[in-house]
């Protein structure tokens, strides 16, 4: 089990802790003698960190990109944190085990998303929707997905728990306007960033942009595996052609991402919920990792602002 996270370390905090080795370096002291030089990752953040005695016997019992079981204490060292190691040993773990986890199980996605399928009363709607989040290996790979690389739901099932935000946001907003389609809200919030299943993946507790994520881009991915899928299930084309509009257009703007602008009042509501749970969890994010004291966060790039913590 894991213990403590790297951004809550301080001079004089006692590590047993479970961390990924991610760098292993093995130098030499002043007078000959070898020590060892490590940087040690958890989701938090990474510390460097030194073992000075006994290197020779344990250098190849870990390996980089491996968890390891740690035990040392953290000092101070030109002006930096430095965790001293005074026992390190190779773990089973994997490293799965460490990525970063939101405030939903697994199983409390399934349902939630399960749930707002069973509301969908047309059937093409349905069954399109049903071909995604049915379980199998695509619903595993959703469920492990994060939902951005850096802004927003960056832990696994973040991408779920996006999907399930905005869908559910959507039917908070759809009585305020009595001639939405629900049944196309619902379809079109739970896919409108399928893409991102194939833009980005882990490595080890870093999330990385795929080479076809980078090419192309999660709007671009998520159209082709929509337009892929009805014609498969042979949906009627003035239904699923509603859906792959929200899909390219959820991002509003091209200067945004959007390959159109939103053209109809279920795109435009799915939208700007999107953009509200992007921003508004992005913020939250932000808030709750930043280190400095007082009422004010480090000024956010993204943003373009300081956030007010107080």
């Amino acid at each position: 089990m894991k213990r403590g996270m790297v951004k809550g370390y301080k001079e004089g905090t006692r590590v047993s802790d479970l961390l990924l080795l991610e760098r292993k370096e093995l130098l030499s002291k002043k007078d000959g003698e070898p020590y060892l030089s490590l940087l040690l990752r958890d989701s938090s953040g990474v510390i460097e960190a030194r073992v000075w005695d006994n290197v020779d016997p344990i250098f190849n019992l870990f390996h980089e990109g491996e968890v390891v079981k740690i035990e040392g204490e953290v000092k101070i060292y030109n002006g930096r944190l430095q965790l001293v190691v005074s026992s390190i040993e190779a773990s089973e773990v994997p490293v799965e085990h460490l990525r970063p986890r939101g405030p939903f199980s697994e199983e409390e996605l399934i349902r939630g998303i399960g749930d707002l399928i069973a509301q969908i009363e047309d059937p093409h709607y349905r069954t399109l929707t049903e071909h995604f989040f049915s379980r199998g290996p695509l619903l595993e790979r959703i469920l492990q997905a994060p939902g951005g690389k850096r802004i927003h739901h960056v832990w696994v099932g973040g991408l779920a728990q996006h999907l399930l935000g905005v869908a559910r946001g959507s039917l908070e907003v759809a009585p305020f306007y009595p001639g939405l389609n629900r049944d196309l809200l619902i379809s079109g919030a739970l896919l409108h960033d399928i893409g991102k299943v194939r833009e980005m993946t882990w490595q080890g507790l870093t999330v990385e942009y795929t080479d076809e994520g980078r090419l192309l881009g999660h709007v671009a991915l998520g159209l082709e595996m929509a337009r892929r899928a009805l014609e498969m299930l042979g949906m009627p084309e003035d239904k699923g052609v509603k859906v792959l509009h929200i899909i390219v257009s959820h991002h509003g703007e091209p200067e945004t991402g959007a390959l159109k602008r939103p053209k109809f009042p279920e795109a435009l509501v799915i939208h700007y919920v999107d953009q509200m749970d992007a921003k508004v969890q992005g913020s939250v994010s932000f808030m709750e990792a930043d280190g400095h004291s007082g009422n004010w966060t480090a000024f956010h790039r993204v943003f373009q602002r300081y956030l007010y913590k107080g």
